[in-house]
């Protein structure tokens, strides 16, 4: 068989050899030429799949190594009998990592204690989730509003559901939905004109969904707020008057630890080898990773999360977009083809000879390995 895959798949040619040849290309420029002759074809989330890709090929599978799928589209793969599967929650990890980090970096630098924070999660699925976990870990105060998830009872371990005003009044605001146009719960401009005015002045607020479940139009109204935007409106093509009023600023890489794609590529894997009933031949054993240097040095919590996730390091590098020769456009894809190895924090070890209990317990809760605990 042929395969077509995204270059930024980790391990995708290693993985899917024993389905034949695997041509990695651009996931944001594959046309229907490059695919006409694939029986597989594997994206992330910046190749739009539907008819204008696919008519016209001999494509019998197709699937995406992220969480979400607002880029596919199902309706016309099941009309064509052409199977789908995708990666819930392999990136949930390393995006709710994303969010806790931040809350580090910028509570750390105003001199904040984060434990006296109160953050409103939009969206409690398995980012979300996550995010409320390791939120609790510090002794932040969590406020949850899913619809959703309250109708139907999955509380993932939510007591108390709240509306939407009750999470955005909170000192954080962050959202983790799925992007759907329609429907009773829709999330397309979630956070719009409408309902902007219940966050509290100088809140952090949070975009690692999609780009569009907030109107950005609304953001420049309020240059009060400290925003940390990982999705953008128009992506490639985002809006650099809007980056520049960011506390931290990516190129929609907030799910991008090399452990989260690892584990993407394994669930598209395993579940091609289920269509195609084959036996698989490729497991994430088989990968093998550098081991990573002891966390020292650490005399608040915080330290260990900026030691092994430097996340002003992704930041500078967006905002190098006014200096580098590429168009804003190229540059942004580009920083999100050749991102730097992240691990996440358990797989980091840390010398926590300084620290007192309760801070091993906060370190420890958040999946870092501890050495030398007192």
């Amino acid at each position: 068989m042929n395969i077509v895959a995204d270059e930024n798949i980790p391990y995708v040619k290693e993985a899917f050899s024993s389905f034949g040849h695997v041509a990695t290309l651009t996931g944001r420029d594959m046309t229907a030429e490059d695919v006409k002759d694939a029986d597989i074809l594997l994206v992330r989330s910046v190749t739009k799949v539907n008819a204008d890709l696919l008519a016209g090929s001999n494509i019998k599978f197709v699937a995406s190594a992220t969480i979400g799928f607002d880029h596919i589209d199902l309706d016309y793969l099941a009309k064509h009998n052409i199977g789908f599967a995708r990666a819930p929650a392999s990136n949930a990890i390393s995006a709710s990592e994303y969010v806790i980090t931040a809350i580090a970096y910028w509570s750390k630098k105003n001199t904040i204690d984060w434990s006296s924070l109160s953050i409103g999660i939009i969206g409690c699925g398995n980012v979300g989730s996550r995010v409320k976990a390791r939120c609790e870990a510090v002794g932040i105060k969590c406020i949850v509003n899913d619809p959703p998830l309250a109708e139907h009872k999955n509380n993932q371990g939510v007591d108390d559901f709240r509306g939407i005003e009750a999470a955005l009044a909170c000192d954080i605001v962050t959202l983790h939905v799925p992007l759907s146009k329609t429907g009773t719960h829709k999330t397309f401009g979630l956070l719009n004109k409408n309902n902007m005015h219940h966050i509290k002045q100088g809140a952090l607020v949070f975009n690692t969904a999609r780009g569009y479940t907030i109107e950005e139009d609304v953001l420049h109204q309020r240059p009060d707020l400290n925003l940390v935007l990982d999705c953008w409106q128009n992506e490639p093509d985002i809006d650099l008057s809007l980056l520049e009023k960011t506390v931290l600023s990516s190129a929609h890489i907030a799910g991008y630890s090399l452990d989260g794609k690892i584990r993407g590529t394994n669930m598209i894997y395993q579940a091609c080898c289920s269509f195609f009933k084959q036996t698989p031949q490729w497991s994430t054993d088989s990968v093998q990773l550098e081991s990573l240097p002891l966390i020292k040095n650490i005399k608040d919590p915080r330290d260990a999360l900026l030691q092994a996730y430097p996340i002003e390091e992704d930041s500078q590098r967006l905002r190098n977009t006014k200096n580098i020769s590429l168009s804003a456009s190229a540059y942004f894809d580009q920083l999100r083809k050749n991102y730097p190895i992240r691990r996440e924090f358990a797989f980091w070890q840390v010398d926590a000879s300084a620290l007192s209990p309760t801070e091993c317990k906060i370190l420890s809760n958040l999946q870092f390995q501890l050495v030398n605990t007192p």
